[in-house]
Formats: C-alpha cells, sequence, structure tokens
C-alpha cells in the first residue's frame, strides 16, 4: 500500500495519552486505523441518514417539487 507522510497538530493531552498506550515505532499504523474506523464510522451515519431520508415521505414529495424546477423549460 502507498503512503503518505502528513503534519498534524493534536492537542498535548492526546498526544500524552497516545504515548502512553501506543510506542513510537507503531504510531502510524494506529493513528492510520484510528482514522479509518472514524471515517467508517461517518460513512454509516450518512448511509443511515440516506435511508432515513429517503423512507420519509414528506421529503420525497418536497424532493420531487425540486425536481420538476430543475427540468422546467429544458426542453424549449
Amino acid at each position: 500500500m502507498k503512503t503518505i507522510n502528513a503534519t498534524f497538530s493534536l492537542p498535548i493531552e492526546v498526544y500524552r495519552l497516545l504515548h502512553g498506550f501506543v510506542e513510537k515505532r507503531g504510531l502510524s499504523r494506529f493513528v492510520s486505523a484510528a482514522i479509518q474506523k472514524a471515517l467508517a464510522d461517518k460513512q454509516n451515519e450518512l448511509r443511515q441518514a440516506y435511508r432515513e431520508n429517503n423512507q420519509d415521505e414528506l421529503q420525497q414529495n418536497e424532493m420531487k417539487d425540486w425536481d420538476k424546477l430543475q427540468t422546467e423549460g429544458w426542453d424549449d
């Protein structure tokens, strides 16, 4: 897997806690795994929001109204 070096800031308390649990040689792997988990959680939240939106009848009716506005007059 290709990698890239990234520079970012952490609060001192987080940095200290991190080093209390993870050896220096394992930092990249740990941070990468933590970021991957956080991103997967965000993707799951977004998927759930889309599912809920698709089941919301009022929202679907609103979207149909917007769809009509986007295509009106395009055949002219």
